[in-house]
């Protein structure tokens, strides 16, 4: 055993407020990476000395460690961890329920219905339906736009339209995937980074608006991919507003404890 890379695992360990079983799991795990580093640094040449200096080095700084691990191991955080997975799951089912299954029932349910509104998820140059209208060809040209901005334009303009309806429409699709940029770094390590919550919210509602259009359930709008990957941004922003509150309540622990 390497006896500074032992202090060193021990000086960071032992300032934690946690449960021993959690500081053991953490000890291991920097254990692991610290003496792999040095057998890696030991079969390159370096002395024991320089392979444990440069190890411990390049694994981080103390006090920015404990922050780190204490951030982790947060009993806050645990339970914040513990209502994003449960927000996740419902947001998940609503989500999916509005935006495709609810409207696909309705669809399916009016098709050949002549009492009813073709359809109030698309445009339609026709108020009530005809068996032909899902292969009608114009049906599909009014419910597609690859213009970036125009549908926002026109919303903000609202000219043609119920002011409260272009608003709705501006506000929910800015927040009907912003609970995603909020939660998925709550839930999945790869997601704390921005870039990874945009490329999965862009994804996410180009996938939605490809099948909403498809079906006949709603319109392909680039509009709409924009506002939605928007929105995911303030989701993730909040997300690190919520880390940088609770980085705040773990340096103010550690003064308590540094001063008891």
């Amino acid at each position: 055993m390497n006896e500074k890379l032992e202090q060193y695992i021990h000086e960071i360990t032992t300032t934690l407020t946690c449960s021993p079983q959690e500081k053991q799991e953490i000890a291991d795990e920097m254990r692991d990476h610290l003496y792999t580093s040095y057998e890696v640094l030991l079969a390159n040449g370096h002395e024991e000395k320089s392979a444990t200096n440069k190890a411990i080095q390049t694994f981080g700084q103390t006090n920015v460690l404990k922050l780190s691990f204490q951030q982790v191991v947060d009993p806050l955080y645990g339970w914040l961890h513990k209502f994003a997975l449960i927000g996740f799951i419902l947001y998940s089912f609503a989500f999916s329920w509005i935006l495709l299954i609810q409207r696909l029932i309705t669809r399916i349910l009016n098709y050949q219905s002549f009492d009813f509104p073709f359809n109030s998820y698309v445009r339609t140059q026709d108020t009530l339906a005809t068996e032909k209208a899902f292969f009608d060809f114009s049906v599909w040209e009014q419910n597609v736009n690859f213009i970036p901005f125009k549908t926002i334009v026109l919303y903000l303009k609202a000219e043609h339209m119920n002011t409260s309806i272009a608003v709705n429409n501006l506000v929910g699709n800015f927040i009907v995937l912003l609970p995603l940029g909020l939660l998925l770094p709550f839930l999945f390590k790869r997601c704390k980074k921005l870039t990874s919550v945009v490329t999965i919210a862009f994804i996410t509602s180009f996938c939605i608006e490809t099948i909403q259009f498809a079906l006949q359930i709603g319109m392909a709008d680039i509009d709409d991919v924009i506002l939605n990957t928007l929105g995911a941004m303030f989701g993730f922003a909040i997300y690190k507003l919520i880390m940088w509150f609770l980085s705040l309540r773990v340096q103010f622990k550690h003064k308590k404890y540094s001063t008891s």
